[in-house]
Formats: structure tokens, sequence, C-alpha cells
């Protein structure tokens, strides 16, 4: 079984790479919103696996808002 801390990790290096992304490069607008889209998947993973490890729907209703 995969662990919380696998998804908070995988998480985490797909925000970095986003965040990353945006200070490298400045200068083209389409990959400017590719790492924007980055960060927001990487948030709705956060997103998800809270919910389902909490027993909770909400943070997986909150992820289908926040797309």
């Amino acid at each position: 079984m995969i662990a919380l801390s696998d998804y908070l990790i995988l998480s985490a290096i797909v925000f970095c790479i986003g965040l990353a992304g945006i200070f490298i490069n400045r200068t083209n607008i389409i990959m400017l919103l590719m790492c924007v889209e980055l960060i927001l998947a990487a948030v709705n993973t956060n997103f998800i696996a809270f919910s389902y490890y909490s027993s909770d729907v909400a943070g997986q209703i909150l992820s289908l808002i926040h797309i």
C-alpha cells in the first residue's frame, strides 16, 4: 500500500518543478501557464491524498471544484 508520505513527496516534487519553471522561464507565456498548472496539480494531489487518508470526501470534492 502506498503511504501518505509517498503522495506528499510526489506532490512536493511536482510543486518544486513548477516553481522552478516559473523562475527560470519568464519569457514564454505558454510555459509559464504550464508551470502554474503543475503547481495546481500538486495542490490537488495534496487535497486528494489527505482526503483519502482521513476518510473524508470534502478534499476530493474541493479538488474537483478547484480544477
